[in-house]
Formats: C-alpha cells, structure tokens, sequence
C-alpha cells in the first residue's frame, strides 16, 4: 500500500512534537479535561454508494460563490480502498482531490460530491471516484541535490495550504505549497503559490509560483505559507509551522508578485523576509488559521500542540494581534501514537461556513479510520 505516503506539511512540526511533548501521547484525554465530542467522518457519496473508503489528508472547505449553502472542499493526497484496507488502482499524489456539497452552520457537513478536474465534467452523478485537481508541480530537486525529485517512493507534491473567496470577483484563491517527497517522513518544501479557481466555469488559472527554492535546498518557514486571509484592502497569509505572517495588496498583479510582500516583525512592517518574527504570544505548533468575523469571533487560529491531537485555539481582531488563547483541547483520534507518520493525529483545520457563535466545526485525520473527520466545539 501507497497510504503511508498521505501525509500533509504538518508533520514537519509533529515528528519534532512526538519527542518534546511526548507526555501528551496517550489516547486519553488530560485528566481534567472532558471527554471530546463524537466525530463525523466526511464522505464522499462515492463511498456511500461504493462501500470503499478514501483514505486522503487535509480537508480545506470555503462557500462557492453563487451557489448559497454549498461548499468546495480541497483535499491533499488521496487513495481509495477496500473496507479491508486494500488499495484500488494508483493512489493521487501530490496533485490533490476536491469535491462539493451542501453545508449548514451548525451541523457537521453532509455527504459530498466528488468534482472533477478543472476543465472537465464528472462523467457521472454521485458515484464518480476523486479526481486529480491541480497541476503536479515541477522542477523540483532532491533534497540537498540537483537532481530532479523522482525515483522508488519519491514524488513532486502540491499540496493545499488554504482557500477562500476572493473579493472582486467569484472565483476562489488556492494556496499551495510544493514538496519534494523522498522517503517516510522527509518533505522538503521549495515553493509556494497561488491559483485562482472559477467554480462556475470549472477552470483553474495556471499555478503563480511566489516564491522557489535554489535546487537543493528548502524554503524556510517565513515562506511556507497558506490560511489566506482578505482584510482592509490586504491579503494576508499565515505560515503553516511558527505562525509568521506575510501580506500583499489585495489584487492579483500583488499576490503573484513576491516583491509586494511584506513580513511582520513584531513591531511593523518589513519588506526583508529576514526580518520575519512569529506573532507575539504564538507557540510554534502547526497552524490554520481563518476568518470567524461572520460568526462574532474575528480572526482565528487552531495550533496543533502535540501529536495526539491536542489544539490551542487563539483569537484576535486583526492578523497581527494581539493574539489571546481562548481554548483548549483535543481531537478525538482514535488510535495509538506511532513513530511512523502514519499514526499521527493530523491536519486539524477550522470552517468557518459551518461554524456559528457557540461552535466552532474542525476537520482532522484520524489514523485509526483512516480517514477525515468533523467535529464540532463550544466556544
């Protein structure tokens, strides 16, 4: 099996995680702590109709423009299985899945509709399998290396880091960060982008490249980026590990240009990506972060503070803080932490469409299902 493989930018902070905050492994809650709600695993009506499973990591979701109560959600790496595990045809990798569906705040999202690539039409209703989504990048290199990212077990990855509506327009803005994966647990990042995507003419814009690594190397973690954030005229976009911030001017010539960014220090505004410091009273988790402003609770960040699932939840009124803690807890993963990637309690993302004042909706993989689920939070 190719599952092993399905593993989202987060790990990168996690396998540190799994030595440092290793008292937080256990499958119990703190104690203390109450016992996490039920989780919803989120289906595709191919599964429901197939009885096969698909095992895929990470679960971004934004309303589509035009078409009240429904959403898109984004996933990353994708396979499809047996009940019993075993895998049907080749698994998609590094190009990433999509599908759409009804959404109600309030309530953990119904089944979904697999889309099909842009550009095309799914040859059916309800039962088409997932569908590659983006374009696999390239020119990536091994890490440390000229050589191109191919070889046994090695494959150029896109993976999702976010999605929202863009202002001026109906379409949705991607981000993504590339990848060279090259064995169990080694990602090396090298670029991040931008996509615009037309749902209502299912087309997707070719891929902005931002910023790339020289061959060999990696991107630090200023220039990871995704969570993008539209606010005062700005676009905003949030690191996926140390929670530094980058902004652009909110129009496309700006965001598809590196030289428009700036980076906080802290005390202002750098046009130096050097000058990059994480947001003051941010830890150094994974993070996702979003806007809760509809549902009275302003900007929002989910900090993944250890490999079994537990999660701070901070809140400010503007991307650069200050930044307050308002909750704790822990996703419901239902399986023992391991060394390998595999067992990790992952991608806890939040959605703001289906959240309200009194509760926050996240997504999160669950290795013991293999799959990811939904939960909901009072807050």
């Amino acid at each position: 099996m190719a599952t092993a493989a399905l593993v989202p930018p987060v790990i990168l902070v996690l396998l540190v995680l799994l030595v440092l905050l290793c008292a937080g492994c256990g499958s119990a809650p703190p104690r203390g702590r109450p016992a996490p709600p039920s989780p919803r695993p989120v289906l595709s009506r191919y599964e429901t109709a197939t009885g096969r499973v698909i095992n895929r990591d990470c679960g971004y979701s934004a309303p589509l423009p035009g078409k009240p109560a429904r959403s898109l959600w984004l996933f990353c790496d994708t396979a499809v299985l047996t009940r019993q595990g075993k895998e049907i045809g080749f698994p998609i990798l590094g190009t990433g899945t999509a599908a759409q569906g009804q959404y109600r705040p309030g309530r953990l999202p119904g089944v979904l509709t697999e889309v099909g690539s842009p550009g095309t039409r799914p040859a059916g209703a309800g039962v088409v399998p997932p569908r590659s989504f983006l374009p696999a990048p390239a020119g990536l290199t091994l890490p440390d290396s000229f050589l191109p990212c191919t070889g046994p077990g090695v494959y150029p990855a896109r993976w999702f880091s976010g999605v929202t509506r863009e202002p001026a327009s109906g379409h949705l803005l991607i981000s993504y960060d590339d990848y060279c994966v090259s064995g169990t647990n080694v990602f090396t990042p090298e670029a991040f982008g931008l996509l615009d995507y037309d749902p209502a003419a299912s087309t997707l814009a070719s891929p902005a490249q931002v910023v790339t690594a020289p061959p060999g190397q990696r991107l630090p973690p200023r220039w990871v980026l995704g969570s993008p954030v539209f606010s005062g005229g700005y676009l905003y976009l949030f690191s996926g590990t140390g929670a530094f911030l980058a902004r652009t001017p909110a129009a496309a010539a700006s965001w598809q240009d590196a030289f428009t960014y700036q980076y906080w220090t802290g005390t202002g505004w750098s046009a130096s990506p050097d000058a990059a410091t994480p947001l003051s009273g941010q830890a150094t988790g994974a993070v996702w972060a979003g806007d809760f402003a509809a549902q009275g609770h302003g900007l929002v960040m989910i900090e993944q503070t250890s490999v079994a699932g537990d999660f701070s939840i901070w809140q400010a009124a503007a991307p650069t803080g200050p930044w307050h803690r308002i909750e704790t807890g822990r996703v419901p993963c239902r399986a023992g932490i391991r060394q390998d990637s595999g067992g990790l309690c992952r991608a806890l993302i939040g959605h703001p469409e289906l959240s309200t004042r009194s509760e926050l909706l996240m997504s999160f993989f669950d290795p013991a299902q293999n799959h990811v689920e939904a939960v909901s939070y009072p807050w």
